[in-house]
């Protein structure tokens, strides 16, 4: 009923609505301000095709993924193959396509207020659910994004060759054995993220390899050797509102919603790790991305969110009496990786403090 009476709402209203569920779902973000992005086409089918051309000598015979395969070999080119002989034409190339395919899902919250709390309560209850909406609905689609990125295949333990046996905190050597996986592989840094504000659109960085990782491993990373914290960028600019710093090629940037794998590590002894239970550490990924590999439907411009506000003054055969309205908000969503050998997994614990 709620569908039915969507447009009875002026759509001045709804335009409000949606910029400040936007506006509010901005600061949960950060994996959503980065990867390949697609505005999702109106009146189409459910599925989004992200299509790339393969480097010149690479195949797509590399690792196969949930029965679709992801990413591309190694490329491997012979320059002896290329000499040219005298008054001959050389054999002619051509160029190859790869289509990554990926099914939206509709994500939506709604709330519900009762006529005497819209206009008896002291609060704005309608407009406080316009702001939750914006933040649960931006959380959700980030644990989406966080939860198909940490299962890609590129995995780099800070030690041993499990995650079972992981007792240590990230550490130089690691990030940079994340650093050769993705040079080896022809990975680019990431040189833009989705621009600021509701409105679609995507403005250039600095390139850098873009590290994501939980707010429980900042004081870690700040002991890296050679790291250099945001304040000490000088004429470098941060690609991110939450931007730790910087090591090396790397960029660090933090989130408290991109949580560890609890107690999936080592016995604790003592290793001083942190552990949610104090027997076995606490495993965090922290997710290395290079230019496209991945992609995602972004939550942006106006025809990204569908608000829904129904006041309890609007009465209908649903709500006779107008005795209760509606908040909320739906989208169309989804999350692929399109190159695991452009992205890398460091799994590390954290220093218990």
């Amino acid at each position: 009923m709620a569908i039915q009476n969507y447009g009875t709402v002026a759509s001045r209203n709804l335009i409000r609505a949606a910029q400040g569920m936007l506006e509010h779902a901005q600061p949960i973000t950060v994996l959503g301000d980065f990867g390949t992005q697609r505005e999702m086409p109106q009146n189409s089918t459910d599925t989004l095709v992200f299509r790339r051309t393969l480097p010149f000598g690479a195949s797509t015979t590399g690792t196969t993924i949930e029965n679709s395969t992801r990413y591309v070999g190694t490329p491997d080119i012979t320059a002896s193959n290329f000499v040219l002989a005298e008054g001959v034409t050389p054999n002619s190339n051509t160029i190859t396509f790869q289509d990554v395919t990926v099914q939206l899902q509709q994500y939506g919250v709604l709330f519900k207020y009762s006529s005497k709390t819209e206009q008896l309560y002291e609060d704005d209850i309608p407009g406080e659910m316009v702001k939750l909406t914006g933040e649960t609905l931006a959380e959700v689609m980030e644990l989406v994004r966080y939860g198909v990125l940490k299962a890609g295949s590129t995995v780099i333990y800070a030690n041993g060759s499990s995650r079972s046996a992981i007792n240590t905190a990230i550490s130089l050597n690691a990030i940079r054995k994340a650093a050769r996986t993705l040079e080896s592989n022809r990975c680019r840094r990431v040189t833009s993220r989705l621009a600021p504000g509701v409105n679609f659109g995507t403005r250039a960085v600095q390139p850098a390899y873009v590290v994501f990782c939980h707010t429980d491993a900042v004081s870690d990373i700040r002991n890296l050797p050679g790291f250099t914290r945001v304040e000490e960028y000088g004429s470098f600019k941060p690609i991110h509102d939450r931007e730790v710093g910087a090591c090396e090629d790397f960029r660090f940037v933090s989130s408290p919603l991109l949580k560890s794998f609890a107690a999936a590590g080592a016995s604790v002894g003592s290793s001083g790790m942190l552990s949610v239970g104090a027997s076995n550490v606490d495993v965090y990924p922290f997710i290395v991305i290079g230019e496209d590999a991945w992609g995602q439907v972004a939550l942006k411009g106006m025809s990204a969110i569908k608000p829904v506000v129904l006041k309890a003054s609007q009465t209908n055969h649903a709500n006779p009496l107008g005795q209760f309205g509606y908040v909320g908000a739906s989208t169309w969503f989804a999350t692929v990786r399109l190159n695991d050998a452009w992205m890398a997994r460091i799994e590390a614990g954290v220093t218990a403090l």
